[in-house]
């Protein structure tokens, strides 16, 4: 599930980035509130700062506006492909996988690829670039009427870590072979 994490910016400001429980793409859970937060996050970037996010256009060929419905799709992974290539582009390094893990705590690398999650880097695209137009559409996710309120009541739960950093799987108890 999709969550709001803490965190202390450059300025010394507390600030919130916006993670997910599960990985998201191709061979992800896709659990719904996930996709949601992901897709969320690339309307923000891709069509509501269109000409305000350094010429980052969107998916070659995609006309419509990115649906957040919280099913994933091809629309979705085109969308992932896309942000993870372009990234790579402008040197930032970004395993190419077609996945958006949840990232660790923000601007952490990846402790096995040691890459930075391209989550953490659409955050800050997001969260820059509305700042630079003094907008709110990022900082004021959770209460925005235009996205599902599963998503908003997802984003309104705080946490620092994501479930796939934490989860114990149950101890299973051995057999003892009798009756």
């Amino acid at each position: 599930m999709a969550f709001s994490t803490p965190l202390i910016g450059k300025s010394g400001a507390l600030l919130t980035a916006y993670n997910i429980d599960w990985s998201v793409g191709r061979i992800g859970s896709n659990t719904r509130e996930d996709v949601m937060l992901v897709q969320a996050l690339f309307k923000i970037f891709y069509y509501e700062l269109l000409g305000f996010n350094h010429d980052l256009d969107p998916p070659p060929g995609q006309t419509e506006v990115i649906v957040v419905d919280g099913y994933y799709g091809p629309v979705t992974q085109k969308h992932i492909t896309h942000f993870q290539t372009q990234a790579i582009a402008l040197g930032q390094k970004v395993l190419p996988d077609g996945i958006f893990d949840p990232f660790r705590e923000p601007g952490a690398s990846s402790t096995l690829s040691k890459t930075r999650y391209a989550l953490d880097l659409l955050n800050n695209g997001c969260a820059n670039c509305c700042k630079e137009q003094g907008i709110d559409n990022y900082t004021n996710l959770p209460n925005r009427s235009d996205m599902p309120a599963q998503l908003r009541n997802a984003l309104k739960k705080v946490k620092k870590t994501a479930s796939k950093y934490t989860y114990v799987a149950p101890q299973t108890v051995p057999s003892t072979g009798g009756a």
